[in-house]
């Protein structure tokens, strides 16, 4: 204690000329004293000063120990440190980053020099890298002897610059000056690409090799580290290399078949600017090399999967030019890239293909096959069954869960005993668990807590916790709730009612198919269960009953329904078998999805700047108000704020064959602009959800699909393509009416062109028909582009790419555009070679 009295008084009266004096006086056991004294003061009741960095430095006993109590950027004591490190030196103190960091370079070179400590490499070259400077270098000889070049070995900041200084200008300067050997300092570079650091140090380090402006006969020398470096998973690096190596690629010392064996994997990329060095590389190879022109003919047949026409083009010209027509290993090869070549591409190859191969290509076969096959769904039907099942359905495992979850408990109400209560305590556990929450999943949680407060008789701790975390079912939600959610509210209080009489009756909406449909069959015999036991169908769980009726075989049904139906019950079917039902009693745009949308612009804030975005915007307009006795569907139509992703798909399948009205709010939401595309995710579950209904798509479908068409989000624009390509020849799918959507998105500039194009180039000669549909396709984009966008020429070389490949000509509903757009400068040729194919085929 009298060690620690004595600290605490020089630290606290800052004696500052007695503390190194204290220090080198402690015993071993002082020393843990007065460390366990800072650790449980500094940052805490005390702050650092130049006494607790001293401290630090005499007693923690292990470098973890120090760096846990330094004191970070603290102003270091250097000339008491060096006062302290005459008498005391950690043993720890050469492995120390962080307090050598703060010393600096040449610090700690004259500590290695006096024999305090031991250099660490790694360190070293961290310290160095923070001192750009000649004279830092200069210093000490070791430095241009030995450590610059831990700089090559180990990751540090000397991609990093301090104002005008940096280590490129620094290390050149010192290579003009002989101070260090110039090609040592090459062969390092390039070694340290091939040590993998960071993306960004390979980068800097291969600018360095070339900032030193290398000789032929070095790059000669020091080729095959270049071509190491075509192995590397970085492949920004390959464009450089190329550079660096094409002005040696003809020369006598270069090795040639080295290079072609490195290089094979690049022909298979798709990058651009790696493809547009490599090409004329090899054309270069091939015209110095006759011996080579077979082995480079099929090294470059790979660009012929690449969807882009210029490279396909560059590729073809080379074996055109340099490979033999007789060639069997050519034209064998060929074979295999037959389906990829695009058009210019065959006419450049004529003389390799067979007959077969130039003419018409064989008719591949395409059957649309369905996103989902329906599968039947059995109902609950023992206690020990439901059990299980109540401890799921708070999961979000399957929508029709909620629905099952219902039925059954409603059938087996009377079975259940107070020691099944028991059994069920973890689903009361799950439904406790999303207190707090919003959406159906806490009205079902609400629902189930107040069923197991009406039921258990003697109430577990987890019941009586959730009465006071929830409220009762009749009281649940607010004023602003989503009509929607009231409705669901409705049908669970006639539920739960239900239950209290010990009714035992069926849910008329819970489903029997996959996802959520529902057998006419099935729900007749259901309701001659009500009908023998003359009880009414809760109004809302009858009403979604009649919208899940899958539509099939309805004359068969309709007799069935007669003959076991009185006429009360078959008249609740009513809206099954008249089909204008609906079309009577609600507005024709919630029915058919055919919702107006409107071009504008949205104001975007970007820090003290506001900028304007193209938006295009569905109509759609919520009743702020409804009436006691409105329907499930006006409760449907009108729910829009408040409803999230997690309620999304349920709500979709409450209605499923009039889903309009929550695309376009989902629309509205995610996908009306470029920049806010939110909830991608969502946005997937959501369109796989619908498309699992196998319903024909409406426009507001076509809306969707080609948001998601152009959609920034990987895995969404995959999905959409997945769809356009399972969907396209489908005979009840409006390619037109897509393309029309999809054109005015781009026309309004909500999407940049190139996604479009690399989505269908992709999937070009699937099959023939596929080739034809995206040709329709691409004239209903075009025809509603009426000014040249962006990167316009994509599109147009893609439908003369389909053209050619459908043995089509130009359709005269872009005629007008074609003519029109001649006049750009960047459009000329590819309109002149879509107008002259026209004239060929006429």
């Amino acid at each position: 204690m009298l060690i620690e009295e004595g600290f605490k008084a020089l630290y606290l009266n800052y004696k500052i000329k007695e503390i190194v004096p204290f220090l080198t006086k402690l015993t071993p056991k002082d020393k843990k004293e007065i460390a366990a004294l800072l650790k449980k003061m500094i940052n805490k009741e005390w702050g650092h000063n130049s006494i607790s960095v001293l401290a630090a430095l005499a007693c923690c006993k292990t470098k973890n120990e120090y760096e846990k109590i330094s004191p970070g950027y603290y102003s270091m004591p250097v000339d008491l440190i060096d006062e302290l490190f005459e008498s005391y030196v950690p043993e720890w103190i050469g492995e120390s980053h962080s307090f050598l960091r703060e010393m600096g370079y040449l610090k700690m070179l004259e500590w290695e020099q006096k024999g305090y400590l031991t250099l660490n490499d790694e360190i070293c070259a961290s310290l160095l890298s923070s001192s750009i400077s000649q004279d830092v270098v200069s210093v000490y000889p070791v430095t241009l002897e030995s450590h610059i070049w831990l700089l090559f070995e180990y990751e540090s900041s000397i991609t990093a610059r301090y104002g005008d200084r940096n280590w490129k200008d620094l290390l050149k300067t010192l290579v003009q000056e002989n101070k260090i050997e110039r090609f040592s300092i090459l062969k390092s570079s390039l070694s340290a690409v091939n040590f993998n650091f960071s993306k960004e140090h390979n980068t800097w380090f291969l600018e360095l090799f070339a900032y030193l402006e290398p000789a032929d006969k070095e790059i000669l020398e020091l080729q095959e580290e270049l071509f190491l470096i075509f192995h590397s998973t970085q492949q920004s690096l390959f464009p450089g290399i190329l550079k660096i190596l094409n002005p040696v690629i003809t020369e006598t010392g270069f090795k040639t078949e080295l290079f072609l064996h490195s290089i094979t994997s690049l022909v298979s990329l798709s990058a651009k600017n790696i493809l547009n060095g490599l090409l004329p590389a090899l054309e270069k190879i091939a015209r110095n090399n006759p011996g080579l022109h077979e082995e480079i003919s099929i090294l470059l047949m790979p660009v012929f999967l690449n969807k882009d026409k210029a490279i396909q083009t560059k590729g073809a010209k080379i074996i055109a030019k340099y490979g033999d027509p007789e060639s069997y290993r050519i034209k064998e090869e060929l074979k295999s890239y037959n389906g990829t070549l695009l058009a210019d591409t065959h006419t450049l190859l004529k003389n390799f293909l067979t007959e077969d191969e130039a003419g018409n290509k064989e008719e591949q076969h395409y059957e649309a096959a369905l996103w989902h096959r329906s599968e039947p769904i059995s109902p609950v039907e023992t206690v020990e069954d439901f059990i299980f099942l109540a401890s799921q359905v708070f999961n979000n495992n399957e929508t029709f869960h909620f629905d099952l979850f219902l039925d059954a408990l409603l059938r087996l109400n009377h079975q259940l005993e107070e020691d099944h209560f028991n059994q069920l305590e973890p689903a009361f556990k799950a439904a406790f668990k999303l207190k707090g929450t919003l959406g159906l999943n806490h009205l079902l949680a609400t629902f189930f807590i107040n069923y197991g407060l009406l039921r258990q008789q003697k109430k577990s701790s987890v019941l009586l916790d959730a009465r006071l975390e929830f409220p009762r079912l009749e009281n649940w939600g607010e004023k602003r709730s989503p009509f929607i959610f009231k409705a669901y509210q409705q049908l669970l209080l006639g539920i739960f009612e239900r239950l209290k009489e010990d009714k035992k009756l069926p849910v008329l909406s819970a489903p029997d198919y996959t996802p959520c449909w529902i057998s006419i069959n099935t729900l007749t015999d259901k309701l001659k269960i009500y009908q023998d036991q003359n009880e009414q169908p809760i109004p809302f769980d009858l009403q979604m009953a009649v919208l899940r009726v899958k539509k099939e075989n309805l004359e068969e049904a309709e007799q069935y329904a007669k003959r076991l139906l009185n006429k009360e019950y078959y008249t609740m079917l009513t809206p099954v078998f008249d089909c204008h039902y609906f079309t009577e009693r609600y507005e024709k745009v919630y029915l058919d999805g055919r919702f107006e949308w409107t071009p504008g612009k949205r104001k975007v804030y970007k820090w003290n700047t506001t900028e304007e975005i193209p938006q295009l915007w569905v109509n759609i307009n919520n009743k702020k108000e409804l009436p006691e006795n409105s329907s499930l569907l006006d409760s449907l139509f009108n729910s829009y704020p408040g409803v999230y992703h997690d309620d999304m798909i349920r709500i979709l399948y409450t209605a499923p064959r009039f889903s309009g009205s929550v695309f376009a709010k989902r629309y509205n939401e995610t996908l009306s602009n470029a920049v806010y595309q939110y909830d991608s995710k969502g946005n997937i579950e959501f369109l796989d959800a619908w498309l699992k209904l196998n319903l024909p798509f409406q426009p507001i479908h076509y809306l969707f699909l080609s948001a998601g068409l152009l959609n920034k989000d990987k895995t969404f624009y995959g999905m959409a393509f997945e769809v356009l390509v399972n969907k396209a020849v489908s005979d009840d799918f409006n390619i037109p009416e897509l393309g029309r959507l999809t054109g005015q998105m781009i026309s309004f500039e909500l999407a940049p062109v190139k996604r479009l194009t690399d989505g269908i180039s992709s999937f070009i000669n699937i099959s023939a028909l596929h080739n034809q549909v995206f040709e329709k396709l691409l004239i209903s984009i075009l025809s509603a582009i009426k000014s040249p966008v962006f990167n316009l020429k994509k599109i147009l070389e893609l439908y003369y790419e389909l053209v050619n490949l459908n043995h089509s000509y130009a359709d005269e509903a872009i005629a007008g555009q074609l003519k029109e757009w001649e006049k750009e400068n960047n459009l000329k040729k590819i309109i002149h070679q879509i107008k002259t194919h026209e004239r060929k085929t006429l």
